[in-house]
């Protein structure tokens, strides 16, 4: 006989000492909803404290992060979801896909340059002294990789797309 299994509900604490901690719900009666780690909340208080996480979608991703930080205490060894990336692609339009098909012999090079914060060349030889180069360039490429935030990358490359297209067809 098959068994459904249950997707587990999970909230995030927005609120108190537990802030930015991840917990399962591990039952619920009338009064109170109670988590795998023990703790528990009055049902009537929840959303004042607790934010749920729906679809792996964390509410204060890094909350918990930040709190460490803050209070001095090292980070709790509690693994945490990271959120889902979801890629939103519409349908073209017909004229959009008129337009795909006649172009794909044209290829052109659009430039697109990023800001990011690295280390200067002084300090890297300074780094490079005690490390391999690929070790540290590996490092400085995850550093430079996490300071780029999606949506705004996607506003960034869409301007300039536009600027590319008035200059190319002007």
């Amino acid at each position: 006989m098959a068994t459904v299994q249950e997707e587990i509900k999970q909230y995030q604490w927005i609120k108190g000492d537990n802030f930015g901690v991840i917990v399962d719900v591990l039952s619920e009666d009338s009064d109170f909803i109670n988590f795998t780690d023990g703790s528990k909340i009055f049902k009537t208080i929840r959303s004042e404290f607790l934010e749920e996480v729906i679809d792996g979608r964390i509410p204060l991703p890094g909350a918990l992060n930040a709190s460490a930080l803050v209070s001095g205490n090292p980070l709790p060894t509690q693994p945490i979801v990271p959120p889902a990336i979801t890629v939103v692609q519409n349908e073209p339009s017909v004229l959009g896909k008129m337009i795909l098909k006649m172009s794909k012999k044209n290829v052109v090079n659009v430039p697109i340059q990023i800001n990011l914060n690295i280390p200067t060349p002084q300090l890297y030889s300074m780094l490079g002294e005690g490390m391999e180069s690929d070790d540290l360039n590996e490092e400085i490429m995850e550093v430079a990789l996490s300071q780029i935030e999606m949506d705004k990358l996607q506003d960034y490359i869409k301007s300039n797309i536009t600027t590319f297209l008035s200059e190319y067809y002007s």
